[in-house]
């Protein structure tokens, strides 16, 4: 099912973008979204190598699009608009559960960041009650995810976010990553295919929403930029720039369910062969699928949810221009 390895910071405004070079076959992230009036840019372009699980919502779009040379990095900046923030007895978010106690500081301003949106408050908001109802904390796990900045497991259900994504003058990348991850987690409790094309959709709309209300603008030669410029050209453009990042999604837009399901029996099969864990829980979660899209309520609930998002698509589209 590779479709699962979806794209988020590619997508995502406030996140990295992905481009490919001509005549090679190694990808390299662009760097993330910085407001356009501040020298912030990430570190230059690293290496972006396909995952070799593909449980996972990961932030980098191997779209193929001609390569541009990166502008030079420069040290990252704190953003001028967000004051120190004082030590708390209480963390902003405590149910995102992180591993490591000293990235909390800027997981709270970065969680603080995105509560003065309304993308990054509904995101919140939603996960948060979402998580409530299904009794848990999530689990965030900090690491050196080297080709994204951020990934939602919904098999092993953590959230994974790049350790450079900590560092000052990173908040807004860090703001994005942790809004696109959990729209994933609220999309996850809403009866839809595990994989759907319409689930990265929303993710990326959010994602530029909250760059927008930040008054950022996403920098020339990331996808973000890319994502931008599509969504000012058409809903259509916008749906197949998606889909050349996350080749093999289910989409409702332009299948039936039958094509679905023949889809998913073809992603369970090849699930089935391998023998890892992580496999064996795909599967599962495949199995699970297709058991709900073959009852009226689970066609219901995936159709009303590709009608919401393509409507809100074409909204976004019509208030891009």
């Amino acid at each position: 099912m590779k479709s699962l390895f979806v794209a988020v910071l590619f997508c995502v405004p406030a996140e990295g973008g992905v481009v490919a070079v001509p005549g090679s076959v190694p990808l390299y992230s662009v760097p993330a979204l910085v407001p356009s009036a501040l020298p912030i840019l990430p570190a230059a372009l690293s290496p972006v190598i396909p995952a070799a699980s593909l449980n996972l919502f990961w932030d980098g779009v191997p779209v193929p699009v001609s390569y541009v040379e990166p502008a030079a990095a420069v040290a990252a900046q704190p953003l001028a608009w967000l004051p120190d923030a004082p030590a708390q007895a209480e963390r902003s978010a405590p149910w995102l559960a992180l591993d490591d106690p000293k990235a909390a500081a800027a997981l709270d301003r970065a969680v603080d960041l995105a509560r003065t949106t309304r993308a990054g408050r509904k995101a919140l908001d939603e996960a948060e009650k979402i998580l409530a109802e299904q009794g848990r904390d999530l689990p965030v796990l900090v690491e050196a995810l080297g080709r994204n900045f951020g990934e939602y497991d919904y098999v092993e259900k953590n959230m994974r976010l790049h350790k450079d994504l900590f560092k000052p003058g990173r908040e807004a990348d860090l703001a994005g990553t942790i809004v696109h991850e959990l729209t994933h987690v609220v999309q996850h409790s809403q009866g839809i295919p595990s994989n759907s094309l319409e689930m990265e959709v929303e993710a990326h709309l959010q994602d530029l929403q909250m760059l927008e209300e930040l008054g950022l603008e996403p920098p020339p030669h990331t996808f973000a930029r890319q994502a931008y410029d599509a969504l000012r050209e058409s809903p259509k453009a916008f749906i197949a720039l998606i889909q050349a990042a996350v080749p093999g999604t289910v989409f409702l837009g332009d299948q039936d369910f039958d094509d679905i399901e023949e889809q998913l029996e073809q992603d369970l099969e090849a699930q089935s062969r391998k023998k890892s864990r992580a496999a064996r829980g795909l599967a599962r979660a495949i199995e699970a699928d297709m058991d709900l899209l073959r009852t009226p309520e689970g066609q219901a609930s995936y159709k009303a949810f590709s009608k919401r998002v393509l409507a809100l698509l074409k909204r976004r589209a019509a208030e891009a221009n």
